[in-house]
């Protein structure tokens, strides 16, 4: 069956990985591709509920004292830099029937409250996942070239 790299766990037939690193969509996935794999594609519910743990935990080892609302949320491998509107996973494969995009209009401190994807501040071409203003974890489209913490899936027994 193959096993997981150094720090990665698995779930199902894949192997995730947090990588505590502030980086741009792009950086993000050419370190997952250098670790032999991937931006994170969490298709259904049962992966985004394990991706949403993972990064639960790792984040309680966080550096805190300069919180920011971007601790809370991580790239995933979804975008829609091709055709505006038309969400595809990094691998090129339709995004499929399940989505977990925020809807909560409720208006909260930051200006984000519109149903996502919004294109709110532009160009928001990438999409990030994870629990900001206790809204549970949902899908957030974002600028790419803001900075987040990222997730990494590798198929165990095939990383370099």
């Amino acid at each position: 069956a193959g096993s997981c790299p150094s720090g990665y766990k698995r779930n199902r037939r894949m192997c995730y990985k947090v990588f505590n690193t502030l980086k741009t969509f792009i950086e993000s996935v050419t370190t997952c591709c250098a670790e032999g794999g991937t931006l994170a594609m969490p298709r259904d519910a049962d992966i985004n509920a394990f991706l949403a743990s993972l990064y639960v935990a790792e984040k309680r080892t966080l550096d805190t004292s300069r919180r920011s609302y971007h601790d809370g949320l991580f790239w995933i491998g979804l975008q829609d830099q091709e055709n505006e509107g038309t969400f595809k996973w990094i691998d090129g494969s339709a995004l499929g029937r399940y989505t977990l995009w925020n809807r909560n209009r409720t208006a909260e401190p930051q200006p984000e409250p519109e149903p996502q994807p919004d294109s709110g501040r532009g160009d928001e071409d990438c999409v990030v996942s994870g629990n900001v203003w206790n809204r549970g974890h949902k899908w957030y489209d974002a600028p790419c070239d803001y900075l987040f913490r990222f997730v990494c899936q590798v198929i165990p027994g095939t990383y370099t």
